[in-house]
């Protein structure tokens, strides 16, 4: 009985290992970057529902300064999104309004998604 391994059992387990290696490398980049487009869709619809949810309102019913913010689960995740008024304040007026929606996943500092409008009132 022979004990141990032959030089061309190692050469073909190395060959396969070698194989397998950037195919494994491969499978985890496509993942990070498929849960970074997952994310960002989310934020992006939640950005978007919030804006929707504003639209419909008097611009000059809404805050003309500050912020407020409102924790959202989405697709098993936690975002953050958060509403400011008239941040530029050169926007904001009688009848417009300068309105940021920033989204952030989890308690993150740098947001997944950010959109700027201003919202006026049609005569």
């Amino acid at each position: 009985m022979r004990k141990g391994l032959t030089l061309v059992e190692v050469l073909v387990a190395l060959a396969v290992l070698a194989l397998l290696g950037p195919i494994l490398a491969g499978f985890v980049t496509y993942l990070q970057v498929n849960t970074r487009s997952e994310v960002r869709s989310a934020a992006v619809t939640l950005a978007q529902e919030s804006l929707e949810s504003l639209r419909l309102s008097n611009p000059q019913s809404l805050p003309s300064q500050g912020c407020s913010d409102r924790t959202i689960s989405r697709s098993g995740r936690s975002f953050k999104v958060e509403t400011c008024y008239c941040q530029n304040s050169q926007l904001c007026g009688q009848g417009a309004r300068h309105i940021t929606v920033r989204v952030f996943l989890d308690n993150e500092s740098q947001p997944v998604y950010r959109v700027e409008t201003v919202f006026t009132q049609l005569r």
